[in-house]
């Protein structure tokens, strides 16, 4: 649905009619560059020697979910836009499975399901705006929409050093040009979010320069809203629990979590250090192609049966299931157009 076919659409002030005009004339132009930039039809918007896909590929990723959560809403503006459109407090497993389903899609899914993936979630923000109490909007001017340039640069910047603090904490270090090629990489991720990439910080470098200064800055400040929704996280019935609050403060900022409330303790670092060092040895005894998550594993499928080749027997038998049960961390079923070898 486009904007103007919404049915609050010109209930709308027009200025706020105009804004929303002028995102998606600017969407359109990312869309341009997804196309150009991308790595294939079947391959997606990465491909399987992007550094996107070896980090994405990890299950363990997810941990790093709440961390990204309280600092996005460190930003006044981003916790009022949740906590008023968002059914956070109703159906908190349900948003997270169709974050995370958007999210694979958009990092494994081939070209027309990556590209769908994208414009369903601009359409979903375009219709994220409203009100905030004066002052505390990202140029002071009392509204904010999810399109923000400077709220979507800001989400997308504790993704990005999100993923990498994650993989280097419990699966292994990442070299500085690793680092640098996911970096390059998330001018894609940028586009999907409705970001030129001139609209991002040129180099990795100047990336943290600027993400440190934002977090150790005065825009970002933990709000009442931000406390009740991070409140919310850690009492509902699929994260509540001590160990969700001891990953969560192991992997903030400390600055980020003192202003929460998260115990640190010598026990706390006890704990945090026997868990850290655990989860590292049992992810690096387990071989890629058992931890791996299911939407690595289509898109795997996906490339070999593009290039007339036998897909694994994991990638089929995982994509096979997917198509009873929802697996979890998969996108669809992979349709199956087996090679003339394939005889099962």
């Amino acid at each position: 649905m486009n904007a103007q076919e919404n049915p609050g659409w010109r209930q709308l002030p027009p200025e706020v009619q105009q804004q929303i005009s002028q995102d998606s004339e600017h969407f359109r132009k990312c869309l341009d560059y997804l196309r150009e930039h991308s790595a294939g039809e079947s391959e997606g918007f990465y491909g399987p020697d992007s550094m996107t896909w070896v980090i994405y590929r990890e299950p363990v990723i997810l941990l790093g979910g709440l961390r990204a959560i309280l600092l996005q809403i460190a930003h006044p503006a981003v916790a009022v836009g949740v906590s008023q459109n968002s059914n956070f407090r109703g159906d908190l497993l349900g948003r997270a499975r169709r974050t995370y389903t958007a999210m694979y899609q958009l990092v494994f899914g081939g070209l027309p399901e990556a590209m769908g993936a994208a414009k369903r979630v601009h359409s979903l923000h375009s219709r994220v705006h409203g009100s905030i109490p004066a002052g505390t909007g990202p140029r002071g001017e009392g509204r904010y929409r999810a399109n923000d340039p400077l709220l979507q640069r800001w989400v997308l910047a504790t993704l990005i050093d999100g993923a990498m603090v994650v993989f280097e904490t419990f699966v292994r270090p990442l070299g500085i040009e690793e680092k640098r090629r996911f970096y390059e990489e998330s001018r894609i991720a940028a586009a999907q979010f409705g970001l030129l990439p001139e609209q991002m910080p040129p180099t990795l470098e100047a990336f943290y320069t600027w993400y440190h200064e934002q977090l150790a800055g005065e825009t970002l400040r933990v709000e009442d809203t931000a406390r009740e929704l991070a409140g919310l996280l850690f009492n509902s019935p699929f994260t509540r629990g001590q160990l969700d609050e001891l990953l969560t403060a192991g992997l903030l900022p400390q600055r980020w979590r003192e202003a929460y409330g998260l115990a640190w303790g010598p026990g706390q670092q006890r704990a945090w250090k026997l868990l850290k060092g655990t989860m590292r040895r049992t992810i690096n005894l387990t071989p890629p192609t058992l931890r791996c998550v299911t939407a690595w594993h289509q898109a795997q499928m996906r490339l070999a049966l593009a290039r007339g080749q036998r897909p694994t027997v994991m990638a089929r038998v995982l994509n096979r299931l997917d198509s009873y049960v929802d697996v979890p961390f998969s996108i669809r079923p992979v349709a199956r157009k087996a090679p003339a070898t394939d005889r099962d």
